[in-house]
């Protein structure tokens, strides 16, 4: 899925309470309007749409859905269905990280080989990397050099589908990496995806907490308290008591929503969550709720302790890609899931907003929704 996004301006002001009630109405009458109309439209690929978007500065607090949770289209989707996040899972990955990081127990700078085991070491040295030369900043802005087990080509989508109930384990999917795939460059040269990176950030979390990876992200990112009761790593904890049935999966024509989720779990993936627990994650992530020190944040968007070549910030940050608005030069920060998850942060506006497709589909909703926003920043909180 392609996504063309803008961002927006910031300023804030003050609503009474009657006032924010109906605004609030009327922006979900409006956002609610636009995922119907993408499922409705004629010739469409959409199935099912939910979304979730939060901004107090705007008085937006909505979440909706439209269409169907499977391609047979049978069951209508709810919005309070979850759904496995894939990729997105790397944004809650980093966050851990610092928060290992502003706790002193880990550095970022450090190279892996203090974090990780001798076995995994060993792996990478045989696949002719240097590991010592591999630092913990290096697998959070993918510029480790590390062949990405996971889409570096088409061999373990292959491999994957001979044995949909196949469980993996995160030491044969390093070793996926090191039989077919080369180093791409030496540590902090270029940038490459690389869930094999965030596979190791993942055994970093597990190894410095002593605890299981499910433990260390619920606890360092405070799930529980922010409300989160939708969100969890699948098969290494329980699921919440109550929970409706997850949104289906496709690769293609292809049901993968039973395929065993090992596939993609250890670090690069693994999350099911729903789209307002993801715009809750963002809205504390942004106002202070998550990280403990003030420039956690900062270290993470590169606003401090980071010195390009030149004044451009890359567009890579520590879990997350940014964006800036051609028109308004302003910068989003988002990421996108494999199977037609996208969650976006405009802290302009401080509005967080996340949309899961049930089947992929084109980004008119989404750019609609962006569209919508810009539009309200405009008119309620200046230019």
């Amino acid at each position: 899925m392609k996504y063309s996004l803008t961002a927006l301006a910031f300023t804030v002001m003050a609503f009474s309470s009657l006032e924010s009630i109906a605004q609030v109405k009327g922006h979900n009458t409006v956002l609610q309007k636009i995922l119907d109309k993408a499922c409705t439209k004629k010739n469409n690929t959409v199935v099912g749409i939910s979304l979730s978007v939060k901004s107090p500065e705007l008085g937006m607090d909505f979440k909706g859905s439209c269409g169907y949770d499977g391609i047979h289209k049978t069951t209508p989707v709810h919005v309070e269905q979850p759904f496995r996040i894939a990729s997105l899972t790397k944004v809650f990955v980093a966050s851990a990280i610092l928060r290992l990081h502003e706790q002193q127990l880990i550095s970022i700078e450090d190279p892996i080989t203090k974090y990780v085991s001798d076995a995994h070491i060993k792996l990478l040295r045989d696949g002719g990397y240097v590991p010592e030369d591999i630092t913990v900043r290096h697998c959070l802005n993918h510029t480790s050099g590390l062949y990405d087990y996971a889409l570096g080509g088409e061999e373990y989508i292959a491999e994957a589908k001979k044995d949909e109930k196949k469980r993996w384990t995160r030491t044969e999917q390093i070793k996926f990496a090191m039989d077919n795939g080369k180093p791409h460059a030496p540590p902090g040269q270029e940038e490459h995806y690389s869930d094999t990176g965030y596979i190791l950030l993942g055994e970093i979390l597990e190894r410095q907490t002593h605890s299981g990876l499910a433990e260390s992200l619920r606890t360092l990112l405070k799930f529980d308290a922010l409300g989160m009761s939708s969100t969890y790593l699948e098969s290494l904890e329980a699921r919440p008591e109550g929970l409706l049935p997850n949104v289906k999966r496709y690769m293609g024509e292809l049901d993968a929503s039973n395929w065993d989720n090992s596939v993609d779990l250890y670090g690069g993936g693994g999350l099911v969550s729903t789209s307002e627990d993801l715009t809750l994650f963002l809205q504390a992530l942004f106002n202070g709720k998550i990280f403990e020190k003030d420039d956690t944040l900062d270290i993470m968007l590169l606003k401090k302790d980071y010195s390009p070549e030149g004044d451009v910030l890359p567009n890579q940050r520590l879990g997350f890609t940014s964006i800036i608005g051609e028109k308004t030069g302003l910068t989003v920060y988002l990421h996108t899931g494999f199977w037609g998850t996208v969650f976006i942060h405009l802290p302009k506006y401080n509005c967080s907003l996340a949309m899961n497709y049930t089947y992929d589909g084109d980004s008119e909703a989404l750019q609609q929704t962006i569209d919508y926003v810009l539009e309200q920043g405009k008119k309620e909180m200046g230019k």
